[in-house]
């Protein structure tokens, strides 16, 4: 169980005091598109033979500084899912963003930089965002609205957007190349863009709004998530503003050094905006020869230029939080989208093919491959106050788990919609660390490249619909999947990274029965995205009920806006007959077994005056959150049982006036019926 957090005051989250908010870290979370596990000099390049490899010097000492997390994992193996479920905490048997749903409006729920903002963090998002919303076409120029894009970052928890709001514009990294529209809040800037690389644009926007923040707020945390649009193809290189014998990045950093964001754009908006347009090759590989002795192919030492970008910003940023006196308690989590890629664009400058420079690691799979080398993920993260550094964690987690670490730093309750887990122990060594949900569903087409890295089986495998999910050390996985019931491949993806040993069906290794019962209980369908398991039954507990009627109840304190997580509901469990509820403003929780009388196709209703969200097993069933209206009827929609007992849980916010709370179901029957000691029990 999660250890319960000590909250605010009934002021709230919002009244903070100067202490309080200087006891709770900055957080900047850096997201860069198609970054691969076989990126960083640390993880991998350096371990490399002959001539094909480089380095990541400063990303080397950033993992030196901090901890290594050497088993995070993305949601999905591309980009939009895995910024969803980042965004909501729900992992993609939850997200309503997933396969390739580029654009799609994200929910009006509680988001990472809302609940933040609850807890009195001042938030921005600085780079690609691609999950607006709304008809806008592609590439169209113009101040953009709420009308228009409806899920843009303004709307959903952030102060302060800068960037690009449309997937496919954060395919190009020069935005005033191909007139594809930056925006400052709502305002297209792209017109004063000239020659603005991307990853220097967003890293100067990025330090000029932490400047900012610091020096008007010094007492008030910051939250920034900076979504870098490298290395994803086009292959754009920087300009050749700043070039010398080994660097072509501006000397210094922080304050003083590094890119500078000018006020005036007359001069150009940012310092590198000067030179040759698309000409900075990173001089320690323009003249780098392979293994065979002939020059490398552009497409390598463009890749390894965008990289090294990446590289000499990150230690850019954290010299900022040295001169701003802010470094030690600040939280910086750096990681990728997804996999490396084996893409080109519309910038005519080549295709990139990772097999040259093994970008995918000590992995097989890359971009939309659930192979390890697709979803598992370079992930670093440095706060010299708590994170001991040169630490390493080898702790399965998942995107989703950051919702519920954000929260317990800031101090406020997890919704209850989220499905992760807090890795506050994991990060500071302090704490039992709870075992999380590590899931993956995703359907396309193509197939794993056919590259001599790979193991032979798997060149050239087809996609289709997969899914992938983790338990301890061990990872079940399968492809094309056509029947429901089709066998997982099995592997220890620790002693066995690359997934070479099928252990399906051997002594110690999860079998077929028990992986299906773990998704199954974890997941819902989605309309959008149709998989081939969706009716398959959610199997039952091996239990019986020998308490009948018998509900654990526990009664909290209101805490936030949105229902807490019940996992930090910490009062006294106490048997009651029924969902009966005390009349007394806050939270409630209610836990209890559902008995299915036979398998089938089930729905479930909730009735009450207050916000509700309402679990069996883990799987999100009823949603009655934030736009829930008090009285109205929230239905779960189909879920299909097996026969026997089906763990319940129901947490209930009423902030005035007696609490009421009725759910009701139906089986076969035409007609919903009230859950009743005959049917429900312990």
């Amino acid at each position: 169980m999660k250890k319960p957090i000590q909250y605010l005051s009934a002021l709230g989250a919002m009244v903070l005091s100067a202490a309080a908010a200087a006891d709770r870290p900055n957080i900047i979370f850096i997201l860069c598109d198609d970054l691969g596990p076989g990126d960083i000099g640390v993880l991998w390049q350096n371990q490399r033979e002959g001539k094909q490899k480089y380095t990541t010097p400063q990303l080397d000492i950033f993992a030196k500084e901090g901890m290594i997390l050497d088993r995070h994992y993305a949601p999905a193996p591309v980009c939009a899912p895995s910024r969803g479920s980042l965004l909501t905490g729900q992992h993609q048997g939850h997200c309503s963003i997933r396969d390739n749903q580029f654009d799609r409006l994200l929910p009006d729920e509680h988001t990472i930089g809302s609940v933040l903002q609850e807890a009195g963090y001042k938030t921005a998002v600085i780079g690609k965002w691609g999950l607006q919303g709304g008809s806008i076409k592609k590439g169209k120029r113009g101040d953009r609205s709420a009308e228009l894009e409806p899920s843009h970052p303004l709307e959903r928890g952030f102060d302060y957007f800068y960037g690009y709001t449309a997937h496919v514009d954060g395919h190009f990294q020069y935005a005033f190349e191909k007139n594809r529209p930056v925006f400052d809040g709502y305002k297209d800037v792209t017109d004063e863009l000239e020659k603005c690389y991307s990853t220097d644009l967003f890293t100067a926007r990025a330090k000029k709004w932490i400047i900012d923040h610091v020096k008007q707020n010094p007492e008030q945390p910051f939250f920034t998530y900076l979504a870098y649009t490298s290395p994803h193809a086009g292959l754009r290189v920087p300009t050749d503003s700043h070039m010398s014998k080994d660097s072509n990045y501006p000397k210094g950093g922080g304050l003083k050094g590094g890119v500078q964001w000018n006020d005036d754009p007359s001069d150009g908006r940012i310092n590198t905006a000067k030179g040759n347009f698309d000409k900075g090759i990173h001089p320690l590989v323009a003249k780098a020869e392979g293994d065979d002795g002939k020059p490398w192919p552009q497409h390598a030492k463009r890749h390894v230029s965008m990289v090294k970008r990446i590289d000499d910003s990150v230690a850019d940023l954290v010299q900022l939080l040295k001169d701003l006196k802010v470094d030690d308690n600040t939280l910086i989590v750096f990681t990728s989208d997804n996999g490396t890629h084996h893409e080109g664009g519309a910038d005519n400058v080549g295709v990139y093919k990772p097999d040259y420079l093994a970008t995918f690691g000590r992995f097989d799979g890359i971009k939309r491959d659930l192979w390890e080398g697709g979803v598992r993920m370079p992930t670093l993260v440095r706060w010299p106050a708590k994170v001991a550094a040169g630490s390493l964690s080898e702790h399965p987690s998942q995107f989703h788990d950051w919702m519920a670490t954000f929260c317990e730093l800031a101090g406020v309750a997890e919704p209850a919609l989220s499905d992760g887990v807090s890795l506050v122990p994991s990060l500071t060594g302090e704490g039992e660390q709870e075992e999380g949900t590590v899931y993956v569903e995703y359907g396309v087409g193509g197939g794993t490249p056919k590259y001599k890295a790979f193991e032979e089986s798997r060149r050239g495998q087809k996609h289709g619909q997969m899914q992938s999910v983790y338990t301890g050390r061990f990872k079940g996985v399968r492809t094309q999947i056509g029947k429901p019931d089709k066998a997982f491949e099995v592997y220890d993806v620790v002693s066995d990274p690359k997934e070479t040993k099928n252990l399906a069906g051997k002594d110690g290794a999860p079998s077929q029965k028990e992986l299906e019962a773990k998704f199954l209980r974890a997941r819902r369908a989605s309309a959008s995205a149709k998989r081939p398991y969706d009716k398959e039954l959610v199997p039952a507990l091996e239990a019986s009920i020998n308490r009948p009627g018998k509900v654990k109840h526990r009664v909290g304190k209101k805490r936030n806006s949105w229902v807490p997580s019940p996992d930090l509901v910490s009062g006294e469990a106490k048997l009651v007959d029924g969902f009966v509820v005390q009349d007394v403003p806050g939270v409630q929780v209610f836990e209890t077994l559902v008995n299915v009388p036979s398998d089938g196709a089930y729905h479930f209703e909730l009735v009450s005056n207050g916000q509700a969200v309402v679990r069996l097993h883990e799987a999100l069933l009823i949603d009655a959150d934030s736009h829930y209206k008090a009285g109205t009827k929230k239905s779960s929609g189909a879920i299909y049982l097996s026969k026997g007992a089906h763990p319940m849980t129901v947490v209930l916010q009423s902030e005035k006036g007696k609490p009421k709370l009725q759910i009701k179901w139906k089986g076969a029957e035409d007609k919903f019926v009230p859950l009743s000691k005959e049917n429900i029990g312990l």
